[in-house]
C-alpha cells in the first residue's frame, strides 16, 4: 500500500554541457507548476518540490513569480554537485530520505518527474497533444551550440546542420553527456530519452574512456589498482548506504577472485554515474 506524499520536479540536469531542462524550466514554468498541481491532486500527494540547482538562477526566477499560486510547493536547492540528478540523490537532498537499495521512490513516498515528462502531461491534460518532439542539447565543437525542438526521429547529423557544423574534421559523437553517455553516428536519432549530443575531439577523454574495451581496461585495472578506494569513498550510492563498494569490486576482478559473491552481486547496485572512473581513480 505505496502512497506518493511527495512530488519531485528533477531539475537538477548534473551532466556538464546540457543546457535542456533549465531552459524549459524557464520557458514554461506556468505549464510545468500546473501540471505538477494537476499530478499531486491526482495522487493525493501533499507538497510538490521543484530540485534545482542555485546557478540556475533564470529557471528560479521564472518559478519564484507564480509559485504563490500554487499551494504546498516550494523550491528545493540542490548542492552543486554530481551526480545530483540521479533520482535517489535528488530524494535525498530534497527530503532526507533514502530510498533502500534495490527499491524505487514510491517506497519512501516520493515520485519523481523530469521537466519535459511535466511539460508533455500539461499539453496532453490541456490541449490532448502526444509526444512528437523533444527538445535536444547540441553542444560541443559545432559553430551554434544550441537547444533545439525537433520530431522524434531526426538524424544527429540534421542536428549538427541546425547547430553550423563541426568546427573540425576529427570528432565523435557522444549521445547524452560526458559521464553518461554513449558513443554514437551521425545515423542515430533523437528518441524520447535524446537530452542532448555532444560532438568531442576524437582524442578527448571522455571518447576514449567510452572507447576502451572492457577486458583491456580489466587488464590495466590488475596492473593500477592500489586499492586507495577513491571508487567506494566517492560512489554516490555507497555514501547513501547502498552495500556497493567500487574498490572491493575492482579488487575482485584484478586478482580474478570470482568466488567473492556478495561483492560482484552488490555491483549490481551500479546506477553507472561514471564517477568512479571518469573521475575518482
Amino acid at each position: 500500500n505505496m502512497a506518493t506524499e511527495i512530488i519531485i520536479l528533477n531539475c537538477a540536469e548534473c551532466e556538464p554541457l546540457l543546457k535542456l531542462h533549465r531552459q524549459v524550466l524557464e520557458n514554461h514554468a506556468e505549464e510545468i507548476l500546473y501540471a505538477l498541481s494537476v499530478i499531486a491532486e491526482t495522487v493525493e500527494a501533499s507538497k510538490v518540490i521543484i530540485a534545482v540547482k542555485p546557478a540556475y538562477k533564470k529557471a528560479i526566477a521564472a518559478v519564484n513569480k507564480i509559485i504563490k499560486n500554487y499551494k504546498n510547493t516550494e523550491i528545493g536547492l540542490l548542492p552543486e554537485i554530481y551526480p545530483a540528478g540521479d533520482e535517489v540523490v535528488t530524494i535525498y537532498e530534497t527530503t532526507g530520505r533514502v530510498v533502500p537499495p534495490g527499491k524505487i521512490p514510491i517506497s519512501v513516498g516520493v515520485t519523481v518527474f523530469n521537466v519535459e515528462t511535466a511539460l508533455n502531461i500539461y499539453n496532453a491534460v490541456k490541449n490532448g497533444t502526444s509526444v512528437t518532439h523533444k527538445f535536444v542539447t547540441v553542444a560541443g565543437e559545432v559553430k551554434n551550440p544550441q537547444t533545439y525542438f525537433v520530431p522524434i526521429g531526426t538524424t544527429f547529423e540534421h542536428l549538427i546542420k541546425l547547430s553550423g557544423g563541426i568546427t573540425r574534421s576529427d570528432v565523435t559523437i557522444v549521445n547524452g553527456g560526458p559521464m553518461t553517455g554513449t558513443l554514437a553516428t551521425k545515423f542515430d536519432v533523437v528518441k524520447k530519452n535524446t537530452n542532448g549530443i555532444l560532438i568531442l575531439p576524437d582524442d578527448n577523454q571522455v571518447v576514449r574512456k567510452k572507447q576502451a574495451q572492457t577486458g583491456i581496461s580489466v587488464m590495466r585495472a590488475k596492473s593500477t589498482c592500489c586499492q586507495c578506494r577513491s571508487c567506494t569513498d566517492l560512489c554516490p550510492r555507497f555514501l547513501l548506504g547502498h552495500p556497493i563498494k567500487p574498490s572491493e569490486f575492482m579488487k575482485a576482478v584484478s586478482t580474478g577472485n570470482v568466488t567473492d559473491a556478495p561483492v560482484l552481486a552488490d555491483s549490481m547496485y551500479c546506477v553507472s554515474c561514471g564517477i568512479c572512473e571518469m573521475y575518482a581513480c
